[in-house]
């Protein structure tokens, strides 16, 4: 039997090598090829084996084989079928090129694979677990994804240096463009918000140059924007360009305004001159239709031009007051040609001195001069000059007789009337001296117009002679009296000054009792005791005598004194205020310096009046020069009213309030009155500053009050029955509303907050819709798990339920495979640690030893780092399926497979 099964055995079994190396090249099944290399003991039959073996699977296993020829062979001969001899590299699909990297062992081949492999992902493999820095640094340059780069970093941070800082340095590179994109997009939006601003504000000062920067602005950015972008961008300039267009057009039509305004005014400006030059030439020997006929074609030249332009009202008055002097001298003219013969049969005349022909001139002259009524503006005729002075010779020569004998009439009736107070009062020489005046002017009078007069001086008359009878028994005893008082005063203790006005108070007292009786006898004794009395008071007016001849002196030498101040001063750098000072001063001492004698105090007065007029002409000069600058800077500041630039009608009323402070002396009267205009002017420029800020602060508060509601409805979002991306939809046309408000920048940050705080609620709606979708994405899975835990796999059909990665896992076939049902092992164990791990929740006390063993095993394998957690928990599942375990540990799988979600 034994020989039989000898014979019958395979020659490739055969003890014989070289009929092993025939019966090779007849086997062509991978089993048998892989059965030979196994039995065989010739390197070089297991090398030729392997290279007759074309299955890649098959040479990938043999990579593993326990003898060194047959995995070098392996590695070799499948390199040779990935790329046959003269082959080129980047005809290669990039699998091919990385199988290529790792089968080769020369190092250039390897970099060259590497270098064109296109799938990152491959690069990334090789970049991270690569035993050759060089290969992995190849590896790495090639790979441009950030999610890549950043888990290469965190896999090449204190590993590889090379590879980190590449890592490093390309992902700064991708932040620094990130940035600058981000920064580009910006400045986009705010080049877009800026031409949607201008169109909405509308053509101002600054239009034409904003317009231009922008669209310089636009064309450098135009290749970054997407077209959507720019054609709204396109939109927007085309509208600008528009309102330009518009306000060019509307500037020439005002242009064209401004030129016939300018040609109506030049026109007015001649056609009054015209009628200046008409009337100026116009006299009395003008045609009077002539003249009325070129006063209408003026008219109508000038009414021609008022579409154009309306004339001031200072001309257009001044056009008609023409217009009505002409047609006033058209009248004149004809009333003068129907009236001049007996004008001049008048004036031939000569001048009348009785009181009716005067009368009759004065009739005649007043009747022609009313008819023809001259204007006033036009020079007058000589002719007609003459028949008005002739009729004013004529009034005023009866007004001087009518006055003349009035006066006489009053001078008489106040004479009568003094004539009986001195009658009454008892002064009988003023009386009898007046009394013949009155009888002497009434002869001079019409008796007629005296009659009262002559009645009323006849009474007086009667009882001026009575007066006269009684009047020399009256005095005599007082002026007794008199005497009698004056020997009293003399040697009297009596101050001078007193002792004189009383000494003259009895002269004048004398004086009153004069009458017809003699009384020399008395007068000399009242002389000489007067003569007696008033010896005292010589020596006493002697010395104020001399003190007004000393006050005068003192006056004379102020006045030179002020004459050389006012000569020598230079004027032209003089401080006013001192010499205002100066002047009351001076006022103040001059009247010090009395008393003087009359003619003195004239003469010294004058004098002082006329040095200090030229001191003060001086100081009226500087009052001039400071009003008027006051009065100029208040014409500026009433200019500022109505300035449309107010902030510089405001920096300008601030200097000009300076400058006022810096004005020089004024009197006080005009300066307030000044001032009073100036500080109305400026409080007005100020009122429009005021309202201006209250109507900034209103737009501002609308503007506010906008961004608050769209705040508002963005904040409530949250609660509306839409969907998360509907809402962050209406949240981004609410931010795009928000970023087109101009806000202040407190108010912005203040709010802005709102979106931010709206924005963050609606990311955590979404990420908690996410979390209950990917629950609900694995809860499929988890219901297959307890399906076949529960033995009822058969009843459950959803495969719809289960995540897109898991539908083409048959969950049957792998749960068929296990060796055991429902049977404990330490494999089951180890898949629910690593799945607690995973889940990041706690493991009973009988494993936490097994756990940490887990734990650094994951480590050494960088499993954590390699692969996802999805990834992860996909190979556990995967294991799980094929792998026997009690119920309990199915329930504990489950639970940690629940957690891990």
């Amino acid at each position: 039997m034994e020989f039989i099964k000898k014979f019958l055995k395979p020659k490739w079994q055969h003890a014989n090598p070289d009929v092993r190396r025939q019966a090779l090249s007849e086997l062509n099944s991978v089993e048998q090829l892989l059965t030979f290399i196994a039995a065989e003991t010739v390197a070089d039959l297991r090398r030729a084996a392997v290279v007759r073996i074309r299955d890649e699977a098959t040479l990938e296993n043999l990579l593993g084989h326990n003898q060194d020829d047959v995995r070098q062979t392996a590695r070799e001969h499948w390199l040779s079928l990935l790329m046959p001899a003269g082959q080129r590299l980047d005809g290669i699909n990039s699998q091919t090129l990385v199988r290529i990297a790792g089968l080769t062992q020369d190092q250039d081949l390897r970099l060259q694979a590497i270098a064109l492999i296109s799938d990152e992902q491959e690069r990334f493999n090789i970049a991270s677990s690569h035993p050759v820095a060089r290969v992995r640094l190849a590896a790495a340059e090639g790979i441009q994804k950030a999610e890549l780069l950043v888990q290469l970093q965190d896999i090449a941070q204190g590993k590889d240096k090379a590879v980190y800082r590449l890592c490093k340095d390309r992902l700064a590179e991708y932040k620094a463009e990130e940035e600058a994109r981000a920064a580009q997009a910006e400045r986009i939006e705010q080049l877009f918000q800026q031409v949607r601003q201008l169109n909405r504000l509308g053509y101002g000062p600054d239009f034409n140059g904003r317009l231009q920067v922008i669209s310089k602005a636009s064309q450098e950015l135009n290749a970054a924007m997407s077209a959507e972008r720019q054609a709204e961008m396109a939109s927007e300039l085309a509208k600008a360009a528009s309102v330009l267009r518009e306000h060019e057009e509307e500037e020439r039509r005002l242009a064209e305004s401004r030129a016939r305004a300018e040609a109506a005014a030049e026109a007015q400006f001649r056609l009054l001159l015209g009628m200046e030059a008409l009337l100026a030439q116009a006299n009395a020997s003008t045609v009077a239709e002539e003249l009325h006929q070129q006063a209408q074609d003026l008219d109508q030249q000038w009414r021609a031009t008022l579409a154009d332009n309306k004339p001031s009202a200072d001309k257009a008055r001044a056009f008609e007051n023409g217009l009505q002097s002409a047609f006033a001298l058209h009248s004149s003219l004809q009333q003068l040609a129907a009236h001049g013969d007996a004008i001049q049969a008048l004036l031939a005349q000569p001048q009348a001195e009785d009181l009716p022909s005067l009368q009759k001139t004065v009739k005649d002259a007043s009747r022609f001069l009313q008819q023809i009524r001259w204007p006033d503006a036009q020079p007058r005729p000589e002719f007609l000059r003459e028949l008005a002075e002739r009729q004013l010779q004529a009034e005023a020569a009866i007004r001087a007789l009518d006055q003349q004998q009035t006066n006489r009439i009053d001078g008489l009736q106040r004479q009568i009337d003094q004539l009986e107070q001195h009658i009454q009062d008892g002064h009988l020489k003023e009386a009898s001296k007046l009394y013949g005046q009155i009888t002497t002017n009434l002869r001079q009078v019409d008796s007629r117009a005296t009659r009262n007069l002559q009645r009323q001086a006849r009474s007086l008359g009667a009882r001026l002679s009575e007066m006269r009878d009684w009047q020399g028994f009256v005095t005599t005893p007082k002026k007794e009296a008199l005497c009698e008082a004056m020997e009293a005063l003399v040697g009297a203790d009596i101050a001078p000054d007193i002792l004189a006005d009383k000494i003259q108070a009895m002269q004048d007292e004398w004086k009153t009792l004069n009458s017809t009786q003699p009384d020399r006898e008395l007068w000399e004794r009242f002389q000489a005791a007067g003569d007696r009395a008033f010896e005292p008071c010589r020596e006493y007016f002697a010395s104020v005598a001399r003190d007004r001849e000393l006050n005068v002196e003192r006056r004379n030498q102020l006045i030179d004194e002020l004459d050389r101040y006012e000569t020598g001063l230079d004027w032209a750098n003089a401080d006013w205020k001192v010499v205002q000072k100066t002047l009351e001063a001076a006022r103040e001492t001059f009247r010090t310096y009395s008393p003087v004698e009359r003619a003195a105090h004239n003469n010294t007065q004058e004098r002082f009046r006329a040095v200090c007029d030229r001191i003060y002409a001086h100081v009226q000069n500087e009052y001039d020069r400071n009003l008027a600058r006051k009065a100029a800077l208040t014409e500026e500041a009433a200019a500022q009213i109505e300035a449309e630039d107010l902030t510089a009608a405001i920096d300008v009323i601030k200097q000009l309030q300076q400058d006022w402070k810096a004005v020089g002396v004024t009197p006080r009267a005009a300066d307030q009155k000044l001032w009073k205009q100036f500080r109305t002017h400026c409080d007005a420029v100020f009122a429009r500053l005021d309202q201006a800020r209250a109507e900034r602060k209103a737009r501002l508060d609308d503007t506010v009050l906008h961004a608050e509601q769209l705040v508002a409805e963005a904040l409530g979002l949250s609660q509306l029955e839409l969907s998360v991306a509907d809402k962050l939809s209406r949240l981004e046309e609410l931010e795009q509303e928000f970023a087109t408000l101009d806000l202040p920048r407190a108010a912005f940050q203040r709010v802005r907050k709102g979106f931010t705080d709206a924005a963050n609620a609606l990311d955590d709606q979404q990420q908690e819709q996410q979390k209950l979708a990917e629950q609900a994405r694995w809860q499929g899975v988890i219901d297959r798990l307890q399906a076949l835990a529960d033995n009822s796999a058969s009843d459950w059909d959803n495969a719809a339920a289960l995540p897109r990665e898991y539908r083409d896992l048959d969950f049957e076939q792998a749960w068929a495979q296990r060796e055991e049902l429902n049977s404990e092992s330490a494999a089951a164990r180890d898949l629910c640690i690593r799945m607690e791990v995973l889940a990041g929740i706690e493991t009973s006390g009988a494993d936490q030893a097994r756990r940490m063993e887990l734990q650094v095993q994951r480590l050494a394998q960088g499993l954590g780092q390699s692969q996802s957690v999805d990834q992860e928990r996909q190979d556990l599942l995967q294991q799980w399926l094929t792998t026997s375990a009690s119920a309990d540990q199915q329930e504990r799988f489950l639970r940690g497979f629940r957690a891990s979600l």
